[in-house]
C-alpha cells in the first residue's frame, strides 16, 4: 500500500495507478490536504482516479416520504404541544390576577371605609414614615401596604406551608411581588394627558385575555388544518399521524411532554377547544374592544376558523412538503 508521505509531492508526478491504490482513509486525507490549498485540479483528480462501486438501496421515494412524512409529523406535535401548553400558561396568568383583584376587592369591603381602591387600581397609601408596614423603603408605599395586608392575611391561614414552622416567615418574601402583580392587573389612567388621544391603557388582565383567546384560535386552526391534512391527503387519523413520531415512554426525551401538559391526541385538543369555546365565539368583539382601548381602528373580521383551518391543510397538502 501506497504512504501518504509519497504523496506529499507534487501530484502531477503521480500516476494514476498509485491513486487508485490508496484506500478511503489516505484518499480522504489527501483530499483535505489539497482542499486546505485550494488545488481544484488535484481534488478532481482525486475523485476520478477513486474506485467506483454499486450499491443496492430501498425505494428512495419510499424512503425519502418516511423522512417527510416523520418531518411533518415532529412539525404538528410540536406546534400543538405548544399551543395547547400556552393556553394553560395564559389561563393561569389570567386566574392570578383575576384572584388578586378579587382580594384587593375583598380588603376593601372588609376594611368598611378604611381603604377604597379604584377602577385603576389607585388608593391612598401613607408614607413610609406616616405608617407601619411589614416591608421597608423597599417597595413603594402602595406594594408595601398591599403586600402588608396580605401577610397578615395569610399568618391566619390555616394551611400546611412546605417550610418548617420555624421557617415560615420566609413565605412572606413573596407578598410584596403579588402586591405589585395585583396593581398591574388594572387598567391604566391617561385621561390626565391632553395631547393624548385615549384616556386609559387595558390592564394586564385584558392583555391576557387577549393573548389567550389569540391563543385559542390558533390552536382550533392548526388543530383542525392538521386533522384534515391527514385525513384528506394521507387517509389516516390525527393521533395516527402524530403517532409517527411519538417519543418512546421509558425515555426521557426532549420531545415527550412536560409532566404538567398532556399527551397530545386529539381527543384532548377537541376537549380543550369545546371547555373554551366562549373565547372562540367572542374572538372578533374581544379584539374590537382591546382596538377601542388603545384608540385603534377596529379590525375586519377574519376568515371564519373552519375556511382558515381548510387553507392551511390545504397548503399542507400541496406544498406544504416543499416547506420542508
Amino acid at each position: 500500500m501506497t504512504s501518504i508521505d509519497d504523496l506529499k509531492h507534487d501530484l502531477k508526478g503521480v500516476s494514476e495507478g498509485v491513486l487508485g491504490d490508496l484506500d478511503t482513509e489516505e484518499r480522504l486525507r489527501v483530499f483535505i490536504k489539497e482542499a486546505a490549498e485550494d488545488r481544484e485540479e488535484r481534488i478532481e483528480w482525486l475523485t476520478e482516479t477513486a474506485p467506483t462501486k454499486q450499491y443496492e438501496a430501498t425505494d428512495l421515494e419510499y424512503t425519502d416520504g418516511i423522512k417527510r412524512y416523520s418531518l411533518l409529523s415532529l412539525s404538528a406535535r410540536y406546534e400543538l404541544q405548544t399551543l395547547y401548553q400556552a393556553i394553560s400558561e395564559h389561563e393561569a396568568d389570567r386566574d392570578r390576577y383575576m384572584a388578586l383583584m378579587l382580594l384587593n376587592e375583598s380588603l376593601r369591603r372588609l376594611s368598611r371605609g378604611g381603604f377604597e381602591i379604584d377602577e385603576f387600581g389607585r388608593f391612598d397609601a401613607p408614607d413610609h414614615d406616616d405608617a407601619e408596614y411589614a416591608y421597608g423603603e423597599k417597595h413603594p408605599p402602595d406594594a408595601a401596604y398591599l403586600a402588608t395586608k396580605y401577610r397578615e392575611l395569610w399568618e391566619d391561614v390555616p394551611a400546611e406551608s412546605l417550610l418548617d414552622e420555624d421557617d415560615r416567615s420566609g413565605t412572606t418574601k413573596q407578598f410584596p411581588g403579588l402586591a405589585a402583580t395585583g396593581l398591574i392587573a388594572y387598567a391604566e389612567d391617561y385621561s390626565g394627558f391632553d395631547d393624548l388621544e385615549i384616556d386609559r391603557i387595558p390592564s394586564e388582565l385584558a392583555r391576557v385575555e387577549m393573548l389567550l383567546a389569540k391563543t385559542l384560535v390558533k390552536l382550533h386552526v392548526h388543530f383542525h388544518g392538521w386533522r384534515i391534512f391527514a385525513e384528506e391527503y394521507l387517509d389516516v387519523t390525527l393521533d395516527e399521524f402524530l403517532g409517527l413520531t411519538r417519543p418512546p415512554e421509558d425515555t426521557d426525551m426532549i420531545l415527550s411532554p412536560a409532566p404538567s401538559v398532556p399527551e397530545i391526541t386529539e381527543e384532548n385538543c377537541e376537549n380543550i377547544l369545546s371547555l373554551k369555546g366562549d373565547y372562540l365565539e367572542a374572538y372578533q368583539s374581544i379584539r374590537e374592544e382591546y382596538a377601542d382601548r388603545l384608540g385603534m381602528e377596529r379590525p375586519d373580521p377574519p376568515l371564519s376558523l373552519d375556511d382558515r383551518a381548510e387553507a392551511f391543510a390545504q397548503a399542507m397538502g400541496e406544498a406544504g412538503v416543499d416547506r420542508y
